[in-house]
């Protein structure tokens, strides 16, 4: 397959990429910077080209030739605090970058979303039909995957949960804490934080481009936990303490409200996932951390 990928030389993307590109298919990449993309790749099978996919341009005639668009672009959420000015970048970056994609998009279309489309929900399970979150993340995703459904050819909308991988995202951030130490849950740790292992991330890329699945799909590990857990989890696998906790008033002085990201409670069951029949390679956290951290 030709395959189009935005957001290439993120977490996910990058690992995407490799992924594609070793199974035989032909990949396109647009960047801003086509330079800094062909040093990150450095892969002189993949065609970079540059563009802004939040705006209109010539980068949409080359997408609308292939067979297949992978949208992963999108501001980091947490990456910085959500004032007024950083809403409209998230806003912009995910929603009129997935309208010029769907305008373009006449086969098919995968388009990375979020969990956070739930908003704070506690103990509730929560499965694909389930309706959107009323919060500013929660309305946001709904918009995302409106703007993805806009498109003509097949859409498939993956909400996401924590994406793992020791090199980068969350899990690199908390393991330096977690080696002095300093790791712990977050509030009252009784949130349910929906995970999934990078390599179980990019195979339910590779076979919603594959196997013809349509809508929305919760990619999340089949193992529901809750922060504590989480951090515990870590914690014994790296052989350090978890004691040392985040209050949730401390964390919003930090990041603002952005930290309702991390506070807010998703127990999220891929049952889509679990209905095809999809086979994870890490469906338990413990053994996810080992092979991440131990490999």
């Amino acid at each position: 397959m030709r395959i189009f990928v935005t957001g290439a030389t993120g977490l996910l993307g990058t690992r995407l990429v490799d992924s594609l590109i070793s199974t035989e298919n032909e990949v396109i990449v647009v960047s801003r910077n086509a330079n800094r993309a062909s040093n990150h790749f450095r892969n002189s099978s993949i065609e970079i080209l540059e563009g802004d996919v939040t705006l209109q341009g010539d980068w949409q005639k080359t997408a609308s030739e292939c067979d297949a668009i992978v949208h992963l672009a999108g501001a980091g959420i947490v990456d910085r605090r959500w004032t007024t000015s950083y809403k409209k970048v998230l806003r912009s970056s995910r929603i009129e970058s997935t309208k010029n994609v769907a305008e373009v998009a006449s086969k098919i279309l995968i388009c990375a979303g979020s969990t956070g489309f739930y908003g704070d929900c506690s103990d509730q399970e929560l499965v694909e039909q389930d309706p959107p979150g009323n919060d500013f993340l929660g309305l946001l995703c709904k918009e995302w995957e409106e703007a993805a459904n806009c498109a003509s050819g097949r859409v498939v909308s993956l909400r996401f949960g924590i994406i793992l991988d020791s090199r980068g995202g969350a899990l690199a951030k908390m393991v330096p804490l977690f080696r002095l130490g300093l790791g712990g849950p977050i509030g009252n740790g009784k949130q349910y934080w929906p995970w999934i292992a990078w390599q179980d991330a990019s195979q339910v890329v590779q076979e919603a481009l594959h196997q013809g699945w349509e809508g929305a799909i919760n990619a999340v590990a089949p193992e529901q936990v809750t922060c504590r857990e989480f951090t515990r989890t870590l914690a014994r696998v790296m052989k350090r303490p978890s004691i040392v906790k985040t209050p949730a008033f401390a964390l919003r002085m930090i990041i603002g409200e952005g930290s309702c990201v991390l506070t807010a409670s998703q127990r999220v069951n891929p049952r889509v996932l679990c209905d095809k029949g999809f086979q994870f390679q890490l469906p338990t956290l413990h053994n996810c951390f080992v092979s991440l951290l131990r490999a």
